[in-house]
């Protein structure tokens, strides 16, 4: 390689544009520094709004580990602790606050959740003339086929079917049943 070849790299080094390009990098990556530092105090979590999807969850981690976790109706959404990190359960359809303060009572977050169902999947349907309460109404989750899906305003007698048959699976899924269950016929 020639000297020639050399020198428009050579003067784009010299050039003071080039020490004025790295002191923008410099500074922008400091001031992104300070930003998340800014973000990890607990103010950017001030008022921000959470929508959480029914039936799932979504996850949060703090500055600080929490004292105290106040849900403004945990009927909407629930919540679960585990070091600085919370999940945010979503129960039911609408609006809430959560508060958290820190194991001195300083507010290190607070979040206005959002509760909502808008799986495409989702499907309601009624049968029969509707009669004024929610006895004709049934929730369904049709993404490859159509499976029962338990929703506030479902049906209450079915509803209470579902459930029960739920638990009852459950229990026996988790041994907690097993004793009650009965036992299969021994082989002939």
């Amino acid at each position: 390689m020639s000297d020639t070849d050399e020198e428009p790299y050579l003067q784009f080094c010299r050039s003071p544009f080039l020490v004025s390009d790295m002191k923008k990098t410099i500074l922008t990556a400091c001031i992104a520094a300070v930003m998340y530092a800014g973000v990890s105090s607990g103010a950017a979590f001030a008022g921000q709004t959470l929508t959480v999807e029914v039936d799932e969850s979504q996850m949060v981690t703090l500055p600080a580990a929490p004292g105290a976790i106040i849900v403004g109706n945990p009927s909407i959404v629930d919540v679960s602790v585990q070091g600085q990190t919370l999940f945010i359960h979503g129960r039911s359809y609408g609006q809430t606050n959560l508060t958290i303060l820190d194991l001195n009572g300083n507010q290190i977050a607070n979040f206005d959740l959002i509760g909502r169902n808008t799986q495409s999947s989702a499907v309601t349907m009624f049968k029969g003339a509707r009669s004024g309460a929610d006895d004709n109404r049934y929730s369904y989750s049709c993404a490859e086929r159509c499976e029962i899906e338990i929703q506030v305003g479902d049906n209450a007698i079915y509803k209470k079917k579902l459930i029960e048959q739920s638990k009852d699976k459950m229990e026996l899924a988790t041994g907690s049943k097993t004793a009650e269950a009965e036992a299969p016929a021994a082989p002939q």
